[in-house]
């Protein structure tokens, strides 16, 4: 994308922009106040926000203007700007300020995150395992999943903020934490937004930094893998995997009602925080470079020979017949003298939009000229034939006030003052064409 900015303004903001400013204030300047300042500084913001609006906007039209998939992306894209046009637009200072506000308050998140992990790598052993019991009351008894809510709010939230207006008193010996009796010694805990720069608030950062890190990782890592399986890039590849998981569809959805799914649940849940704990971890990896590493390329070498051996793609591409209209013009109301007018998609009648526009026809001068359409070409061993049934495709149209020469196969117009059937002033005729579909290799730019 090129970007020529119109006016000096739009340069100098931005100038800015990429290299910053290189104005230095003086005493003088500083000794005037902060208003101009803060005048300028808006000012270089609304300049700013112009300025960005406007790449944005000769961005947008280009995306997906190139390749096959276009529409369907300018599709898409139009949809999301209908989906946004509630919402504010970009900007940079509206950015940043969500920016700090979001950073200042998704420490929650953070917090519930590590402990999640915690419990998965079995950090403290006494948390995982509890967790795996209430995992398993849930999964013998689906019903808890109902009360699992109502129990979090009470005892994650309430329990402990009551614990913290009413603290026990000290003691050298580990126990359980048993509220004090009486009235509250304690003032009651709110969740608030962390202060900019403070060290939580850095801290929120560093972890806002590094779960895009973990996030783009682990995209680019599941698109490369299950990429080439399913783009049909490769089609006989991707059409075995489709019969794979076809058949295993269809098998589930037999055997689905038999299966004890509380039961698949609930080792599958063991299973899967087991593999967590470090000792299972070396383990894992241990045998997965013993055992499975050096069969992979093995297995997958068996797979490609059994897609090269089974998988025939020998498909014929798709044929359709084009037609175009010969039209042409009378030249004397007197004598039967008509002009070579043009080749056109519409067969110019009465009732068609052109002519009730009153706009003139369009298309080509010679049946040469004549292209096919996009993504298609036309076959080698085919040529231009004309339809010899010219009342199938009138009918079809739903053509009126038309005269049909089933000889010569041009179908006139009637003319609008002679109730008798008189001819009008155009004639037209239709021609047909095989093709076929392009190879995506072979597209034409």
């Amino acid at each position: 994308m090129n970007y020529a900015p119109r006016s000096f303004r739009e340069l100098s903001a931005l100038k800015d922009i990429l290299y910053g400013g290189d104005e230095s204030p003086t005493v003088k300047d500083a000794a005037d106040g902060s208003k101009d300042a803060e005048q300028h500084s808006s000012r270089r913001d609304h300049l700013t926000d112009k300025l960005l609006e406007r790449l944005f906007s000769a961005a947008l039209p280009a995306v997906g203007s190139d390749g096959a998939g276009s529409e369907a992306a300018n599709a898409a894209i139009a949809l999301r700007l209908q989906d946004q046009r509630d919402r504010p637009a970009f900007s940079v200072p509206v950015m940043a300020r969500n920016f700090s506000r979001l950073n200042a308050r998704i420490g929650v998140v953070f917090r519930l995150q590590y402990r999640i992990i915690r419990i998965l790598q079995w950090r403290r052993p006494t948390h995982t395992i509890s967790a795996l019991v209430v995992y398993s009351f849930v999964c013998l008894h689906p019903y808890i999943l109902a009360i699992l809510p109502i129990a979090a709010i009470l005892l994650g939230v309430m329990v402990p903020a009551y614990v913290q207006r009413h603290p026990p008193p000290p003691s050298p010996l580990p126990a359980f934490p048993v509220p004090a009796e009486g009235p509250p010694l304690a003032e009651a805990a709110e969740l608030k937004p962390v202060p900019e720069l403070s060290r939580d608030f850095l801290m929120n950062m560093r972890d806002i930094q590094n779960t895009m890190d973990d996030f783009t990782r682990s995209y680019d890592k599941l698109v490369g893998r299950f990429s080439k399986p399913t783009n049909f890039k490769d089609e006989a590849f991707s059409s075995a995997v489709f019969l794979v998981l076809l058949l295993a569809g269809v098998l589930i959805f037999i055997l689905a009602p038999i299966i004890p799914w509380r039961f698949v649940l609930l080792v599958s849940g063991w299973f899967v925080v087991s593999m967590g704990h470090p000792r299972a971890r070396r383990i894992v990896k241990s045998s997965h470079q013993t055992y499975i590493s050096p069969r992979e390329e093995k297995l997958g070498g068996m797979f490609q020979a059994l897609v090269g051996k089974d998988i025939v793609l020998d498909e014929t591409p798709e044929t359709r017949h084009v037609e175009i209209f010969e039209l042409q013009r009378r030249n004397n109301t007197e004598v039967d003298e008509w002009d070579d007018w043009l080749f056109s998609s519409s067969p110019y009648s009465t009732n068609s939009p052109a002519r009730v526009a009153r706009q003139r026809p369009q298309g080509v001068r010679y049946l040469d000229e004549v292209l096919a359409p996009p993504g298609w070409q036309f076959t080698s061993d085919s040529a231009w034939k004309m339809d010899l049934r010219p009342m199938d495709w009138v009918a079809q149209r739903a053509l009126i006030r038309v005269d049909v020469d089933a000889d010569a196969k041009w179908v006139y117009d009637v003319a609008e003052d002679d109730n008798d059937g008189g001819r009008g002033e155009w004639r037209r005729r239709r021609w047909v064409r095989s093709c076929q579909r392009q190879p995506a290799g072979e597209m034409r730019v």
